[in-house]
């Protein structure tokens, strides 16, 4: 567990010590008990979102002044791990909420749209869901074919199609990206829109493997008038720069879900026998047991470096993206060597090691896969190295 270890305790102030407290009574009362059921139903209740909402957890990273917490990146990874080991579903929900939601729009919006919003996205009033993916659209943000059209009255028209949207049909207002025309060189304008979901055209919950209880999304925007986030063209460069923030709280929720289900295997280890002997007697399945624990121990030191480079103000995308891709695949691993220890009472529904094992895949895609960390990490070394080349 990252923040059972006091060396990051020094990292926060008291408020967060007390916060993180407060966000884990939070999760032992109000997800623990209910995740097995949500996860069944294929649904998590408004009511929980309304709850975190009022506790903070909607506007953790948001400043005071709009009437956020005002957390460290620290603390926030470390609440995001907290609900992880509980409900992924629930932890992805509240990562995407305030590293995308609300970070695009506090980052980007006017003065004028912000006092619309805020602080009805951070106290559970409103539910929000970010729109980029499309069916030829996602890492390849390119692909993007819904357009934002100028009206003769100066208001924006969106039609297009979205699909895998974090709680796209739970939302009460939602981020779109869309097109609305070609720069100077000739590639495709993106800008970014605020609407309300009321307006769109429903398509259905799409059946996933994992986090089954969030509400991933299909629908079409047919002349939906959108409001305009930031300036026009800007919203690329919005979208990229919000997931960096984005790939820390995946990180952290790899983290959260690899590091429960260690702990329901050790705990198996010790109570089941074969063989006439406890499985921890077992030297095959000590060292699956070492593994995992080095492999999540590397991802929290991994995961640590971001976040102080956030808290100083200094750029961190590589760091975001070696975090998320270790923290991701070692979280895989750890979820998949639990199932194995605890064989086929492991596989079964009976226990939360086969949902955290498919909840942990989902890692490794979203956010940007674990490609595009790869192409993200050594273009960012080769572009350095070549700055340090000797001019010819």
């Amino acid at each position: 567990m990252l923040h059972s270890n006091s060396l990051y305790h020094d990292y926060l102030t008291p408020r967060e010590l007390e916060f993180l407290k407060t966000a884990t009574a939070f999760c032992l009362k109000e997800i623990a008990p209910h995740a097995a059921a949500w996860e069944e139903k294929e649904e998590l209740p408004r009511e929980l979102f309304t709850k975190a909402g009022k506790l903070g957890l909607m506007g953790m990273l948001a400043p005071k002044a709009v009437g956020g917490q005002e957390l460290s990146m620290l603390c926030y990874c470390l609440v995001i791990e907290e609900i992880a080991r509980h409900c992924g579903a629930f932890a992805m929900n509240m990562a995407a909420h305030n590293a995308l939601c609300v970070g695009h729009p506090l980052g980007y919006a006017s003065d004028a749209l912000k006092q619309k919003m805020f602080p009805s996205i951070l106290n559970g009033d409103w539910m929000v869901a970010w729109a980029l993916t499309e069916p030829e659209a996602g890492s390849d943000t390119g692909g993007v074919t819904t357009t934002g059209t100028l009206r003769p009255d100066d208001s924006w028209e969106l039609n297009g199609h979205k699909l895998y949207i974090t709680m796209g049909l739970h939302s009460d207002r939602m981020v779109v990206m869309a097109v609305t025309g070609v720069d100077e060189k000739g590639k495709k304008e993106f800008s970014a829109f605020w609407i309300n979901t009321a307006d769109i055209e429903p398509v259905r919950k799409v059946p996933t493997s994992g986090v089954r209880a969030s509400n991933t999304s299909e629908f079409y925007l047919r002349k939906v008038r959108g409001e305009l986030i930031g300036e026009r063209g800007r919203g690329q460069h919005a979208a990229l720069a919000c997931l960096d923030g984005g790939r820390l709280g995946i990180a952290a929720m790899a983290l959260g879900l690899g590091r429960a289900a260690v702990a329901i295997a050790t705990e198996r280890m010790l109570t089941r026998k074969q063989f006439g002997k406890p499985l921890a007697a077992f030297q095959a399945l000590q060292f699956k047991l070492a593994d995992c624990e080095v492999e999540l121990r590397a991802a929290e030191a991994l995961l640590l470096q971001p976040c102080v480079l956030h808290q100083r103000g200094q750029k961190f995308s590589l760091e975001a993206s070696v975090a998320k891709l270790f923290a991701s695949e070692a979280a895989s691993r750890a979820c998949n060597q639990a199932l194995q220890i605890c064989g086929g009472w492991g596989y079964t529904r009976d226990t939360h090691v086969e949902r955290m094992w498919r909840d942990a895949r989902l890692c490794e895609i979203g956010e940007g896969s674990s490609e595009i960390q790869r192409l993200i990490i050594s273009r960012t070394l080769l572009r350095e190295a070549e700055k340090r080349l000797p001019v010819a």
